[in-house]
């Protein structure tokens, strides 16, 4: 079982590899700094300020895995217009970079991150709403988002942003 611990500093730049594999591997998307943005500067997004933060999953001595909580904030032009107002209010917390590498999945890895990161952010409070996105085309998502009671809002599938919008009761 790998050990879920918060992101540190040291830990930047593999966690950043786990990010940009993924990205590569298993959404078959080219690294684009307009939607990448906080994957170049994780510690201004996770680290420094209150409410967003970023968990790592260890495994030995090797980053296996990340998953992170920000404000909610949907980029225009990139999410359906409805709900990028949706979710500006800031109350929303968008659950990000729920990702594992490959040749350590099937071992739950993922759902100790999920909820880690879930039970922290109502801990917290800072968030009303915990909403997120995937894609149809990332295996074993959809499944794996509806497992933990999430309903979708839109499906933007064949749209722009090519993803399925849901949050978590």
């Amino acid at each position: 079982m790998a050990i879920i611990r918060e992101l540190a500093v040291e830990d930047v730049p593999e966690a950043r590899e786990v990010m940009l594999r993924t990205v590569r591997e298993d959404l078959g998307d080219r690294y684009d700094p307009r939607i990448h943005a906080d994957i170049d500067d994780l510690v201004s997004w996770y680290l420094e300020p209150a409410g967003p933060f970023m968990l790592v999953a260890v495994d030995g001595p090797v980053i296996v895995g990340t998953a992170g909580i920000r404000g909610g904030a949907l980029k225009e032009g990139l999410s359906p217009p409805h709900l990028v107002e949706r979710y500006r209010d800031g109350r929303t917390g968008q659950l990000v970079r729920v990702y594992v590498l490959s040749e350590h999945r099937r071992r739950g890895i993922a759902r100790q991150l999920v909820d880690a990161v879930l039970d922290r952010a109502r801990r917290e409070g800072h968030y009303d709403t915990i909403a997120l996105h995937t894609y149809r085309h990332s295996p074993g998502a959809v499944p794996f988002w509806l497992s933990f009671g999430s309903v979708v809002v839109e499906d933007d599938s064949d749209g722009a942003s090519r993803a399925l919008f849901m949050e978590i009761a």
